[in-house]
């Protein structure tokens, strides 16, 4: 069976196992990962290196994609051009301690992030930093926007929270009492200053779920049939197949 794109990506890592003198650094003698074997199940585990695979697919993919995405996952329309930002976007904006979006889509009208999860929790805090996060790209445009948080998970909502917090309405209802100004105690000026936007962000925020599995079907759903010609509609079943492959491989499908 030919190898997938994802297992490309994997490949390149192992080569810097062998060979870490090329990013400057040497291998380290005394560490647990003291086998390819153990270090290729490790990179398979890692919530990080699913982050990236999802990066690079969506990337590649279709922009119309992102609409057909956002749209399953919150139930309503997405017709803008939605521009993906990588690495860096939170000091962009000025927030080098704020935190790290694993997906971060923004629009003329709308700003939809996407966090990944595989087993760690998330938090009111962490919530909170992706309405700052919206909020900085507010300022950078000079216009207030609709904003979007949805969690991508292997299971249930309520294991995403040690609080067991059953649905997006019960989170939803525990952000109206969040304690922005404690929160703002920390942030830049130009941010404190803006608290009251701030709070109406993250009392309106729209919020989703999906799982692994969810993703899965809906990939399989929008899936260019074989009989599709073209080479575009080849490399999509490529991109697709590929990121399906790696998440039935980490048993999350």
């Amino acid at each position: 069976m030919e190898r997938s794109w994802t297992d490309c990506y994997f490949d390149s890592l192992e080569f810097f196992y062998w060979e870490p003198q090329h990013l400057g650094r040497k291998k380290h003698a005394d560490s647990r990962l003291d086998s390819i074997i153990k270090v290729r199940e490790h990179l398979r585990v890692m919530e990080v290196t699913l982050n990236h695979n999802f990066s690079q697919f969506l990337s590649l993919a279709p922009h119309e994609f992102r609409r057909q995405l956002f749209q399953r996952i919150f139930s309503s329309p997405f017709e803008d051009n939605y521009l993906m930002h990588g690495r860096g976007v939170e000091e962009m904006y000025g927030l080098p301690q704020s935190t790290q979006p694993d997906l971060f889509f923004t629009s003329p009208n709308q700003v939809v992030s996407l966090e990944m999860k595989l087993s760690a929790k998330s938090s009111i805090e962490q919530v909170i930093k992706y309405g700052l996060l919206g909020l900085a790209d507010e300022i950078a445009s000079g216009r207030e926007k609709r904003h979007y948080l949805a969690f991508l998970a292997p299971g249930a909502f309520s294991s995403l929270w040690k609080e067991g917090w059953s649905d997006v309405g019960q989170l939803t209802s525990i952000l109206q009492k969040a304690d922005i100004a404690s929160f703002l105690e920390k942030q830049p000026n130009e941010f404190r200053a803006r608290s009251d936007r701030l709070r109406r962000i993250v009392e309106t925020l729209t919020l989703g779920h999906l799982t692994y599995k969810d993703v899965t079907e809906f990939l399989h759903g929008i899936e260019p049939s074989t009989t599709s010609s073209g080479g575009g509609a080849e490399v999509y079943r490529k991109l697709i197949n590929g990121i399906v492959g790696e998440l039935k491989l980490r048993k999350l499908a």
